[in-house]
């Protein structure tokens, strides 16, 4: 039987670990390098394929690297149709929550937070400088899209992008470092709530991380794998509330899915460790027996 009412359960990269930024750049310079991408002399339209780049990667934030990969690729090889999805979401976002395109409803789901009302300018701004950056490419002639056009071997390509995305990933990671607010969190809440790690990394590889800090002995278990099973799994356990928190889109499917209350740790020093700061009185989480 557990020991209390509520087991807590947490993503670890980019929730725990403060790792985000560096996965979303290391994704972008990945692609680049398995496209073959030089643009010389044109600093500004290097910066703009690299932020297009990072809207696809959002778009499928929190998925397996293999369909984010897929999606820049499909994204900017029918580039009509990314046009299509971003004018659709910053002229009618709401048409894309029961539309009966799957991309259009993914493209709701992961971008909830923002089309209902956080940061909605923001958001509707950034998303409508990915449509004008769109336009131009579609319109230039010896366009950097054209490296996505009827490829010989995008399995090649792949295998590419995946070894340099780990390798960045690896190298960064030697200074990734848990939010500055989360251990002393996790040591309140500890008091009154069951704590899990629910991620998409293999258990053992997950299990030997997290050990490697303080707080490991606040952690039940770590499970590694399909996150919405995972947590199925702890819900199982005889918990009465399960929380799941997490970083991104596929965070909150997960959380959704299995019937769990989703709070969202946002990527960054300043933002995220006020989310943690935040957490115990948004979800209401007893911080002492």
């Amino acid at each position: 039987m557990p020991e209390f009412n509520t087991a807590v359960c947490f993503d670890w990269d980019g929730t725990i670990i403060d790792s985000m930024n560096d996965k979303f750049e290391n994704f972008i310079s990945a692609i680049i390098k398995a496209f073959n991408i030089e643009i010389q002399n044109m600093d500004m339209q290097l910066s703009d394929l690299r932020n297009m780049i990072d809207f696809c990667h959002k778009e499928f934030g929190g998925e397996l690297r293999v369909y984010q990969f897929d999606n820049v690729v499909n994204s900017f090889s029918h580039p009509q149709d990314l046009h299509r999805v971003i004018q659709l979401l910053v002229k009618h976002p709401h048409q894309l929550k029961n539309s009966s395109y799957f991309r259009e409803r993914h493209l709701y789901t992961n971008f909830q937070e923002e089309l209902e009302g956080d940061t909605s300018s923001d958001f509707m701004s950034w998303v409508s400088s990915i449509g004008n950056i769109l336009e131009i490419f579609m319109n230039m002639k010896d366009s950097p899209l054209g490296r996505f056009l009827d490829l010989p071997d995008r399995k090649k390509c792949f295998d590419v992008f995946n070894q340099e995305d780990t390798d960045l990933n690896t190298k960064s990671s030697t200074k990734w470092k848990p939010f500055d607010k989360a251990e002393k969190v996790l040591e309140k809440i500890s008091t009154a709530n069951d704590l899990f790690v629910v991620s998409s990394l293999l258990t053992p590889l997950l299990t030997e991380e997290v050990k490697n800090f303080p707080f490991a002995d606040k952690i039940i278990s770590c499970f590694g794998g399909d996150k919405t099973e995972n947590l199925n799994h702890v819900k199982t356990l005889g918990y009465q509330r399960i929380v799941f928190v997490g970083d991104m889109p596929a965070d909150r499917t997960a959380a959704v899915n299995s019937g769990a209350d989703f709070y969202r740790i946002h990527p960054g020093n300043t933002r995220g460790n006020y989310d943690w700061e935040m957490m115990i009185k948004v979800l209401n989480l007893a911080a002492e027996k």
